[in-house]
């Protein structure tokens, strides 16, 4: 049976059993009844601060609705008003996977995307697996983690943790309609059971579709979800907690321009991929169905929480997620296609304690096994031929590449003392990287890849990495003190680990193995060239909360160690590769405010001011002359953003416009391809009819603004060629949401 088809199977008929789950048996409803507020609350907060010694940020149930878009699916969407934070995307809608989150100045490579903790999400592949009327709460951590926080083969960006919303205590049905610019619609429906008699279960199901055109004029996207949400209690000690979800996504690439187009904006703007075919195979694989990805996703997870004592609780977690996709696109005159089938299985083992004088404790063992890609292990070329069908001319890519390991025990400890809380934790980090061994693909057949390996490839003896683990330890450190009913101030230090990026570099090398050997460099070598990326991070900063104003000043500043940067090697011919030899300095200040004017008016906003230069000039491979980066800011990297809002309530009424202003940016470190900021308004605005029925309104670009949105490979490309996706332009969805 084809994996998609177990996938669904499997769905669906887990479904059917909980469907039927009051007759497994009795168990003791021991969750608290769902509270119901009458009426509407005027101006709730959209984001909070977590008064904890390491700087935190959540995004309420509110801040999501407003803040997710009409797309209502990215996980980054919600975070765009945080401090120090951009969202990237030529997508106004947020379903396609071409987009980028940066944090004080990194990207999205190095971020920890975990949901309940759980790093579920893969390396490469795959869309957000979650429709956010299922998600409660977004965290973002920009500074230091505690040691059972940013689960993830990379947390030195920081974390984005989604806490979904479990089944409710009262059966209920929402349903949302949605439809806006450039033929989007989308439909959501949830159901859920409330506590069911006789066994106390609760459980949901979801399902939402949507679809869009492209606003740049070639291509659309579409994306189908289905969750299954099921929470069940046993007795007084055991507590059972079920999510999965089915998730499937096709979409046509976004086109990215090159700088020289960016110098001419406003004539570029809708550059987009060729929507007909011309007969030159040269202009044709840039047609727009040459260029595009699809993914089916799997993902499941559970919590069973035992209670051994009280305040005290151990605590499992185990979490499967699986990928089917594909991936094509124009490579010189010929179209790529790269198959990407992964696997993430993994778990969190965890002792929660809590005990008297104020103390708690967690520790916990994280594993985790990942199947490639990346690096890819197997990719095709293929020639476009006159009639626009496509015809196999060889393989690109032909590799064995064994799964990753992740072994990583933990501990935390906290303790208060009157006013003051201290907070400390260590975590061991083992990350096992694969042995890879690409092979010579001259005369493989174009067969499926579980049977190419009967046609005896030959092993490419310059292309072949050992396997080898990468280890370390990543304390930290925090304090909180009250100072007033109103002010208290936190300090806080974290080391956090960034991954080598093997991807990139293998299929460099395999893309231009020939020259490389000529240089005399093995693919072994070029890996050795990449370290994980460290990252000390020290924040300090004030909290002030009266009831109506909250005002969170921040002061961080970072080290940076091991930062992978691209080259592009005059000395090697041009050949580009990857290495982590940056060492960075980073600094800032962040300022987030709210206050509550009265119950009419409200007004929120963030600032951010930062900088972060390259140590020294970065050497090159060759050994030839170093690149001149020095005191220089890093690519795609603002040193000033700020953004904010109001909002009026009015009896049922809600208008919140957002302004969003993003400094400077560089296309590159020699700072020659300068970029320039933006101020984009958003204008959102809801009326409730009553009866639990609402009408929002989302304009986004409200003035049509034209301007760069993501600039990639963001923050690690030294010199070498970069890609810059225009934003989009004004775009105006509805929403009717509608709750029985």
């Amino acid at each position: 049976m084809h994996q998609s088809y177990k996938h669904q199977t499997l769905f669906f008929a887990i479904a059917a059993i909980f469907a039927v789950a009051p007759n497994i048996g009795a168990a003791a409803d021991t969750a608290l009844p769902e509270v119901v507020v009458s009426g509407v609350r005027p101006n709730p907060e959209l984001i909070v601060s977590d008064p904890q010694p390491t700087p935190k940020s959540s995004v309420t149930k509110e801040g999501i609705n407003l803040l997710g878009g009409p797309g209502h699916t990215s996980i980054y969407a919600p975070l765009d008003l945080m401090p120090s934070v951009i969202v990237e995307s030529p997508d106004p809608y947020g379903l396609s996977p071409t987009r980028n989150i940066n944090i004080r100045g990194k990207d999205d490579f190095h971020i920890a995307r975990d949901v309940e903790g759980l790093p579920i999400y893969g390396i490469v592949g795959g869309t957000d697996l979650f429709d956010l009327e299922n998600v409660a709460r977004e965290d973002v951590y920009r500074g230091g983690l505690a040691a059972n926080q940013g689960l993830g083969v990379s947390n030195a960006t920081g974390a984005v943790d989604q806490l979904l919303l479990g089944p409710r205590a009262k059966f209920g049905v929402f349903a949302e309609q949605a439809f806006g610019s450039f033929d989007f619609r989308r439909t959501f429906v949830r159901v859920d059971t409330g506590t069911l008699p006789q066994s106390g279960t609760r459980a949901f199901i979801s399902a939402s579709t949507a679809t869009t055109d492209q606003w740049t004029g070639a291509g659309n996207e579409s994306r189908n979800n289905a969750m299954v949400g099921i929470s069940q209690q046993f007795g007084e000690s055991v507590k059972v907690d079920f999510d999965m979800v089915y998730n499937k996504f096709k979409g046509d690439n976004y086109r990215a321009l090159t700088y020289t187009q960016v110098q001419a904006l406003k004539s570029n703007y809708s550059y987009a991929y060729n929507t007909s075919l011309t007969g030159n195979a040269a202009t044709d694989v840039n047609y727009f169905n040459f260029n595009r990805t699809q993914y089916e996703n799997f993902a499941a997870l559970a919590k069973i929480d035992v209670k051994l004592a009280e305040g005290q609780h151990l605590v499992l977690k185990p979490y499967y997620w699986n990928d089917n996709g594909v991936a094509y696109s124009a490579s010189g005159s010929n179209v790529q296609i790269w198959p990407q089938q992964n696997d993430n299985i993994g778990g969190v083992l965890e002792f929660q304690g809590h005990y008297g004088m104020g103390t708690d404790v967690v520790a916990g063992y994280w594993y985790q096994s990942m199947q490639p890609p990346p690096p890819p292990t197997d990719q095709t070329k293929n020639t476009v031929a006159a009639n626009g069908s496509l015809n196999f001319a060889g393989w690109t890519t032909l590799a064995n590449i064994d799964p990753y390991i992740v072994n990583s025990p933990y501990f935390q400890v906290t303790q208060t003392l009157g006013h003051t809380l201290l907070s400390g934790g260590l975590r061991y980090m083992d990350l096992g990287a694969p042995k890879m061994q690409y092979y010579k693909t001259a005369g493989v057949p174009n067969v499926p890849i579980d049977q190419v390996w009967g046609y005896n490839p030959t092993p490419d003896a310059n292309a072949a990495v050992v396997a080898r683990n990468y280890y370390q330890f990543l304390p930290n450190i925090g304090i909180r003190q009250e100072l007033s009913p109103e002010w208290s101030a936190n300090a806080s230090y974290g080391r956090k680990f960034g991954r080598p990026d093997w991807g990139p570099q293998a299929s460099n090398y395999i893309g231009s193995e020939a020259a490389f050997i000529a240089k005399g460099v093995s693919l072994q070598s070029l890996v050795n060239q990449v370290k994980p990326e460290l990252t000390d991070q020290i924040d300090l900063s004030a909290r002030y909360n009266n009831g109506e104003l909250n005002l969170v000043p921040t002061v961080f500043a970072a080290k940076n160690q091991n930062r992978q940067v691209m080259v592009v090697d005059p000395a090697l011919g041009g050949l580009s590769y990857y290495e982590g030899t940056a060492n960075t300095t980073q600094y800032g200040v962040e300022l987030e405010v709210s206050y509550q004017i009265n119950k009419s008016w409200s007004i929120f906003g963030s600032g951010t001011v930062a900088s972060e230069t390259y140590d020294k000039d970065t050497p090159t491979l060759s050994g030839g002359a170093d690149l001149a980066t020095k005191g220089k800011q890093i690519p795609n990297a603002p040193k000033s953003m700020l953004k904010g809002g109001f909002t009026y309530f009015c009896g049922g009424l809600s208008i919140t416009p957002i302004m969003r202003y993003i400094g400077q940016r560089y296309g590159d470190s020699a700072q020659t391809r300068p970029v320039s900021g933006y101020t984009v308004v958003d204008l959102n605005a809801s009326y409730d009819f009553g009866h639990n029925i609402r009408l929002t309104l989302n304009a986004l670009n409200l003035f049509d603004r034209v301007y760069i949105s993501e600039i990639s490979p963001n923050d690690t490309n030294l010199n070498g060629a970069t890609a810059y996706y225009a934003g989009a332009p004004r775009t105006v969805a509805m929403t009717l949401s509608a709750k029985f």
